[in-house]
């Protein structure tokens, strides 16, 4: 990815966390020096850029779970609960429980962001079904499995009580893998 291109979904990222959607293009050149020119050279309108955001940040999730796929000091079990909480080490301090007001200011970049939830379980799955062949967890349809922690995310996220619950989306997922 190009550095400007990077930078500019970084600090989406910062600004993101802290306000929510309700940032401007305006204050994102502000903060970053830069024109808004270059902004519009790399995306054509805020919610490409928050589309870019998420391809961004899945890429990442991508990456750490293969990190901890390939990590040999992990149990299995252990491999399938980071897997399915896994968020890279610089999105932990994100707060992606704002992430509902996707819902009603920008629906396509919702319906893309649910896209990838539905659509991003390769790794886990293959975890899943090897525990599953060992009898390390209850064998059951992988479809099951998935749509409920998939169905579980889908609620997370597009309900502002997250707001309200006073602990951190990494901190609301790891809740949910214990139950």
């Amino acid at each position: 990815m190009e550095d400007i291109k990077e930078r500019i979904i970084d600090e989406t990222l910062i600004r993101f966390s802290k306000v929510g959607l309700k940032f401007t293009l305006d204050e994102l050149v502000d903060e970053m020096h830069i024109s808004k020119k270059t902004i519009y050279k790399q995306f054509k309108t805020k919610a490409d850029l928050l589309k870019a955001v998420i391809d961004y940040v899945f890429e990442g999730i991508r990456e750490k779970e293969i990190k901890i796929i390939d990590d040999n000091s992990i149990d299995l079990v252990q491999k399938i609960r980071l897997s399915i909480i896994c968020l890279p080490d610089k999105y932990k301090d994100i707060d992606f429980r704002k992430v509902y007001q996707l819902k009603s200011k920008y629906p396509d970049v919702y319906e893309y962001l649910i896209y990838k939830i539905e659509n991003s379980w390769d790794n886990v799955d293959r975890l899943l079904i090897k525990a599953m062949e060992k009898k390390l967890i209850k064998d059951m349809p992988l479809t099951f499995v998935r749509l409920l922690f998939i169905g579980c995310i889908k609620q997370l996220i597009a309900s502002r009580e997250m707001l309200k619950v006073g602990l951190s989306f990494s901190e609301i997922m790891e809740t949910t893998i214990d139950v």
